[in-house]
């Protein structure tokens, strides 16, 4: 090989190796943890609506005796 190609596959190798540095920091950043309030908020809310649509389906039920 000369010279010049192996420049050029060294310079690959380095473009190579930021670009997996770049792709392991995204992921790294899209796998950030919610706050404590921000799950109790989100459940709490889950659990309201899951209530608030049993309490509907009892009382459609019960209107149906």
């Amino acid at each position: 090989m000369t010279l010049a190609n192996e420049q050029e596959l060294e310079e690959i190798k380095q473009t190579l190796q930021k670009l997996e540095g770049q792709v392991a920091q995204l992921r790294a950043d899209s796998k950030r943890q919610r706050s404590g309030w921000s799950r109790f908020a989100i459940g709490f809310l889950i659990v309201f609506f899951v209530m608030f649509i049993s309490i509907g389906v009892v009382q459609f039920v019960s209107n149906f005796k």
